[in-house]
């Protein structure tokens, strides 16, 4: 068909136009979904930020918090403390939003009803607070099914887990839309990297998880040495296993997709390593300051340190390649959308730009 050459600037724009919504919808399904989809590669860049020697740097100091028993808190002193933890959760939410956008996460809106689409891994439910809790492993979690047992009138609670601690579990029946929005809802996050040591001295050097896989040798093994092992697994896991990744246990899997942060609608994001100061105000605003909130465990390894301490001393010997498999590759997504300092950074283990 003769086209009229005054038609061919329109037509020229209309296919501009088609090459582009395909375009469009081509990134749109490429980028990954909230389920359980891990990317390897970098994650969308953002401005830079200042970084110190990988091996001598020494991390931030958590923020001062002049924590006092809540029977010496005066009225002004305890708004000040719910007003600092909510504004500052509020703006770490919308920074998680943005990022989730950034990140090409495709997250559904949170919807309440029988299939709860976007629901977090594991919620817990207290209706004597009215409160949710969103048990994300490996962030204080043990913390708060003490605390939910002592409401219970439980002293000394020790077995807090699978089933003992889960029978506060928010079924369907436990709640109803009314309910479910009008509750306070709580999750936690903790810095990636010590996450993964946490979860690693946990299951592998306490409890004897993949020692096998780590060591089918039966080497001597340092405690440093199987760290190293573990990663190579956990990545080589990742690529080839993409039904079970993470070697299918749930401690290692990334918070963003546990905790459903791009679509869960929390009302306090507690960041573990400030969490005096957001625990607190969580006690002040559920009337709950009677009830003694124990802080975590330290986990039995290297010399009965913290996962801080052991995080640090490892992380200054890990081998550079390990380290940015380890931080950008299989928790990529996790600091691209959580916001957390990479190790190098000035601000680690923090959250950066979300500090009040």
């Amino acid at each position: 068909m003769f086209i009229n050459k005054f038609n061919r600037p329109f037509i020229i724009v209309i296919i501009v136009i088609l090459v582009v919504v395909m375009m469009v919808v081509g990134l749109r399904w490429r980028n990954p979904p909230e389920q359980l989809t891990l990317t390897l590669g970098k994650a969308a860049s953002f401005a830079p930020i200042q970084t110190h020697s990988l091996t001598s740097f020494q991390p931030e100091s958590p923020p001062y918090y002049n924590r006092k028993p809540f029977t010496e808190l005066t009225d002004n002193e305890k708004q000040e403390i719910v007003w600092k933890s909510l504004n500052r959760s509020d703006a770490l939410v919308r920074d998680i939003k943005m990022r989730c956008r950034l990140q090409g996460v495709r997250a559904k809106p949170f919807q309440f009803d029988e299939f709860n689409v976007g629901k977090p891994r594991l919620l817990l439910y207290r209706k004597s607070i009215k409160m949710l809790f969103s048990s994300n492993p490996k962030t204080g979690s043990s913390s708060f099914k003490k605390f939910f047992f002592k409401l219970d009138g439980v002293k000394n609670p020790r077995n807090v887990h699978y089933p003992n601690g889960h029978y506060m579990f928010a079924k369907k029946t436990a709640l109803t839309n009314k309910t479910f929005y009008d509750s306070f809802r709580v999750g936690t996050l903790r810095n990636p990297l010590i996450r993964f040591v946490s979860g690693f001295r946990d299951k592998v050097l306490r409890k004897g998880q993949f020692r096998d896989t780590i060591n089918p040798q039966k080497k001597n093994l340092t405690e440093f040495e199987m760290f190293e092992a573990f990663i190579r697994i956990m990545y080589q896991n990742a690529i080839t296993q993409s039904n079970s990744p993470f070697l299918g246990n749930k401690h290692f899997v990334p918070q963003w997709h546990n905790m459903r942060v791009c679509s869960f609608p929390y009302s306090l994001l507690i960041q573990y390593e400030n969490g005096n100061l957001d625990t607190d105000a969580m006690q002040l605003i559920t009337n709950t300051t009677h009830i003694e909130y124990s802080p975590s465990r330290k986990e039995g390894g290297e010399d009965s340190l913290s996962s801080d301490d052991i995080t640090y001393a490892w992380l200054a010997r890990l081998d550079r390649d390990l380290l940015n498999v380890l931080q950008n590759e299989i928790y990529g997504l996790d600091f691209a959308i959580l916001g957390y300092a990479k190790w190098g950074e000035k601000s680690f283990p923090f959250i950066n730009n979300v500090l009040v």
